[in-house]
């Protein structure tokens, strides 16, 4: 009984792999490659790995025996949404060399698959063979690519770190300064009322001095 379970495990696994190769709305295939490595009784399991492995990094290539023609769109499909992961506008040969499509027709027909499905929305320049990204779906990402994301996010915060690090030494440094101006102009009101009260004191006596030299002259 517990043979019979694994068969049946094994070839549920395959059946979910071939599915998810040609699904519309399929877009993740880490958690396939992951269990296809932990399952090493699988059938053809060195070809599965190799084939969602390309699917996972959205690397295209062609395999012996083939991949039929629905697998071999969604491989053409993911590796277009890769390259719009990191493009806002490409060209067609480049679509062409990444994607392995060998005419004009068949760029603008992988467009329109990945338009219809809802992992791509674009703009196609025919006449200057360009194709401007508008969105790519969130169902498009994977695991490659939120890996990136995280890196972009750790390193934004890292950034941010240092640079709240700089203010707070200004603001330190500001404050100092600040303190010290304070200070000094403390001091210097100190030193100004000193000197008004002295010259008071020392008003009277000049005004006697100069009455008695006045007195003496007359």
């Amino acid at each position: 009984q517990h043979y019979f379970k694994q068969i049946n495990l094994r070839m549920e696994l395959e059946h979910r792999i071939r599915t998810a190769l040609t699904s519309d709305t399929c877009y993740q295939f880490s958690d396939l490659l992951s269990e296809a490595k932990e399952s090493p009784t699988v059938p053809d399991r060195d070809r599965w790995l190799e084939i969602l492995n390309c699917f996972v990094t959205g690397q295209y290539r062609t395999f012996s025996p083939p991949l039929d023609r629905p697998a071999r769109e969604k491989l053409q499909a993911m590796a277009i949404l890769r390259l719009s992961s990191e493009n806002t506008a490409l060209g067609y040969s480049e679509i062409q060399r990444v994607c392995g499509c060998e005419t004009d027709r068949e760029v603008e027909a992988l467009l329109i698959r990945c338009i219809q499905a809802g992992s791509l929305q674009c703009k196609i320049d025919e006449i200057n063979r360009r194709v401007f990204l508008h969105q790519l779906s969130t169902s498009a990402y994977h695991v490659q690519d939120c890996g990136k994301l995280l890196e972009a996010l750790q390193s934004w915060a890292n950034e941010n770190s240092s640079v709240m690090e700089e203010i707070r030494d200004h603001v330190s440094e500001a404050t100092g300064n600040l303190a010290k101006a304070k200070s000094e102009r403390e001091e210097f009101k100190r030193n100004l009322d000193s000197a008004k009260a002295s010259l008071k004191k020392e008003k009277p006596q000049r005004e006697v001095s100069s009455s008695k030299v006045r007195k003496r002259l007359a």
